[in-house]
Protein backbone atom coordinates (compact mmCIF):
# COMPACT_ATOMS: atom_id res chain seq x y z
CA UNK A 1 0.00 0.00 0.00
CA UNK A 2 1.34 3.43 -0.92
CA UNK A 3 0.66 6.76 0.80
CA UNK A 4 2.59 9.07 -1.51
CA UNK A 5 0.69 12.20 -2.58
CA UNK A 6 0.44 11.05 -6.22
CA UNK A 7 -0.09 7.32 -5.58
CA UNK A 8 -3.32 5.38 -5.34
CA UNK A 9 -4.58 4.08 -2.01
CA UNK A 10 -6.47 0.80 -1.92
CA UNK A 11 -8.10 -0.28 1.34
CA UNK A 12 -9.70 -3.74 1.07
CA UNK A 13 -13.13 -4.41 2.58
CA UNK A 14 -12.96 -4.84 6.33
CA UNK A 15 -9.63 -3.04 6.64
CA UNK A 16 -8.62 0.43 7.77
CA UNK A 17 -7.65 2.15 10.99
CA UNK A 18 -10.23 1.33 13.72
CA UNK A 19 -11.60 4.15 15.84
CA UNK A 20 -13.62 2.54 18.64
CA UNK A 21 -16.68 4.60 19.53
CA UNK A 22 -17.26 5.75 23.07
CA UNK A 23 -21.04 5.56 22.76
CA UNK A 24 -21.35 9.27 23.48
CA UNK A 25 -19.41 11.50 21.10
CA UNK A 26 -18.31 9.16 18.34
CA UNK A 27 -19.74 6.06 16.70
CA UNK A 28 -17.63 3.03 15.83
CA UNK A 29 -15.53 4.17 12.89
CA UNK A 30 -12.88 2.78 10.59
CA UNK A 31 -10.54 5.29 8.99
CA UNK A 32 -10.26 4.38 5.33
CA UNK A 33 -8.20 7.40 4.26
CA UNK A 34 -6.73 9.52 7.04
CA UNK A 35 -5.32 13.04 7.13
CA UNK A 36 -1.76 11.71 7.15
CA UNK A 37 -2.29 9.62 4.03
CA UNK A 38 -2.34 10.98 0.52
CA UNK A 39 -2.23 14.74 0.13
CA UNK A 40 -4.42 15.58 3.15
CA UNK A 41 -7.13 16.86 0.86
CA UNK A 42 -9.67 14.27 2.04
CA UNK A 43 -10.40 11.89 4.91
CA UNK A 44 -12.88 9.01 4.64
CA UNK A 45 -14.30 6.99 7.53
CA UNK A 46 -16.88 4.20 7.58
CA UNK A 47 -19.14 4.27 10.63
CA UNK A 48 -21.82 2.29 12.42
CA UNK A 49 -24.07 3.58 15.18
CA UNK A 50 -27.12 2.40 17.07
CA UNK A 51 -30.51 4.16 17.07
CA UNK A 52 -30.45 7.27 19.24
CA UNK A 53 -26.78 7.95 18.68
CA UNK A 54 -25.81 11.53 17.87
CA UNK A 55 -22.95 13.86 18.77
CA UNK A 56 -23.42 17.41 20.07
CA UNK A 57 -24.43 20.08 17.58
CA UNK A 58 -21.20 21.44 16.17
CA UNK A 59 -19.35 23.40 13.49
CA UNK A 60 -16.26 22.44 11.48
CA UNK A 61 -14.73 25.79 10.59
CA UNK A 62 -12.16 24.61 8.03
CA UNK A 63 -13.67 21.54 6.34
CA UNK A 64 -16.75 20.38 4.54
CA UNK A 65 -18.29 17.24 6.06
CA UNK A 66 -20.15 14.77 3.89
CA UNK A 67 -22.27 11.85 5.05
CA UNK A 68 -23.37 9.02 2.78
CA UNK A 69 -25.98 6.74 4.36
CA UNK A 70 -25.43 3.06 3.50
CA UNK A 71 -27.94 1.46 5.88
CA UNK A 72 -30.56 2.63 8.36
CA UNK A 73 -31.99 6.11 8.72
CA UNK A 74 -30.39 9.30 9.97
CA UNK A 75 -31.70 12.78 10.66
CA UNK A 76 -29.50 15.82 10.19
CA UNK A 77 -29.81 19.30 11.59
CA UNK A 78 -28.10 21.62 9.08
CA UNK A 79 -28.37 25.25 10.09
CA UNK A 80 -32.04 25.74 10.93
CA UNK A 81 -33.28 22.86 8.74
CA UNK A 82 -33.79 19.23 9.68
CA UNK A 83 -33.61 16.59 6.97
CA UNK A 84 -34.10 12.83 6.95
CA UNK A 85 -31.68 10.54 5.11
CA UNK A 86 -32.20 6.93 4.04
CA UNK A 87 -29.74 4.61 2.24
CA UNK A 88 -28.27 6.24 -0.83
CA UNK A 89 -28.66 9.78 0.53
CA UNK A 90 -25.66 12.10 0.54
CA UNK A 91 -25.62 15.07 2.91
CA UNK A 92 -22.94 17.72 2.38
CA UNK A 93 -22.44 20.22 5.20
CA UNK A 94 -20.49 23.32 4.14
CA UNK A 95 -17.66 24.46 6.38
CA UNK A 96 -18.79 26.90 9.05
CA UNK A 97 -22.33 25.45 9.20
CA UNK A 98 -23.97 24.36 12.45
CA UNK A 99 -24.99 20.71 12.14
CA UNK A 100 -25.62 17.42 13.92
CA UNK A 101 -26.48 13.89 12.76
CA UNK A 102 -28.66 11.42 14.67
CA UNK A 103 -29.49 7.77 14.01
CA UNK A 104 -33.28 7.34 14.04
CA UNK A 105 -35.64 4.40 13.65
CA UNK A 106 -34.98 0.89 14.95
CA UNK A 107 -32.09 -0.16 12.75
CA UNK A 108 -28.37 0.39 13.22
CA UNK A 109 -27.01 2.90 10.72
CA UNK A 110 -23.97 2.38 8.53
CA UNK A 111 -22.53 5.38 6.75
CA UNK A 112 -19.49 7.09 5.30
CA UNK A 113 -18.13 10.32 6.76
CA UNK A 114 -15.88 12.40 4.51
CA UNK A 115 -13.94 15.54 5.41
CA UNK A 116 -12.54 17.83 2.72
CA UNK A 117 -9.91 18.85 3.45
CA UNK A 118 -8.86 16.23 5.96
CA UNK A 119 -8.21 17.38 9.51
CA UNK A 120 -11.27 17.03 11.74
CA UNK A 121 -10.93 13.24 11.45
CA UNK A 122 -8.03 13.56 13.92
CA UNK A 123 -10.54 14.62 16.57
CA UNK A 124 -12.18 11.19 16.42
CA UNK A 125 -8.87 9.38 16.94
CA UNK A 126 -7.97 11.53 19.92
CA UNK A 127 -11.41 11.25 21.58
CA UNK A 128 -11.21 7.46 21.12
CA UNK A 129 -7.81 7.51 22.85
CA UNK A 130 -9.31 9.45 25.78
CA UNK A 131 -12.12 6.89 25.99
CA UNK A 132 -9.59 4.05 26.08
CA UNK A 133 -7.82 5.75 29.01
CA UNK A 134 -11.15 5.79 30.88
CA UNK A 135 -12.27 2.21 30.30
CA UNK A 136 -14.06 2.86 27.01
CA UNK A 137 -16.16 5.89 27.94
CA UNK A 138 -15.62 9.56 28.55
CA UNK A 139 -17.46 12.30 30.33
CA UNK A 140 -18.86 14.76 27.78
CA UNK A 141 -18.02 17.54 30.24
CA UNK A 142 -14.32 16.60 30.16
CA UNK A 143 -12.44 19.83 29.41
CA UNK A 144 -9.99 17.87 27.23
CA UNK A 145 -12.80 17.33 24.70
CA UNK A 146 -13.18 21.06 24.09
CA UNK A 147 -9.41 21.50 23.88
CA UNK A 148 -9.28 18.78 21.22
CA UNK A 149 -12.20 20.34 19.36
CA UNK A 150 -10.33 23.65 19.21
CA UNK A 151 -7.20 21.83 18.01
CA UNK A 152 -9.21 20.44 15.07
CA UNK A 153 -11.04 23.72 14.33
CA UNK A 154 -14.35 22.28 15.55
CA UNK A 155 -16.76 24.03 17.90
CA UNK A 156 -19.46 22.31 19.97
CA UNK A 157 -22.42 24.70 20.04
CA UNK A 158 -25.30 22.70 21.48
CA UNK A 159 -26.71 19.39 22.65
CA UNK A 160 -27.32 16.36 20.42
CA UNK A 161 -30.52 16.24 18.35
CA UNK A 162 -33.56 14.80 20.06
Amino acid sequence: MSYLPNAAIVIPAGEGRPIPGDGLLIPNLVGKVTADQGSGSIAVMEGTAEPGFGPPTHIHHSSEELFYVLQGQMDFQIGDQRVSATPGTLVMVPRGTVHAPRVVGRERARFLVIFAPAGPDGLFYEIAALAQENGGAINDNDSRIEALAVKYDTEHVGPPLQ
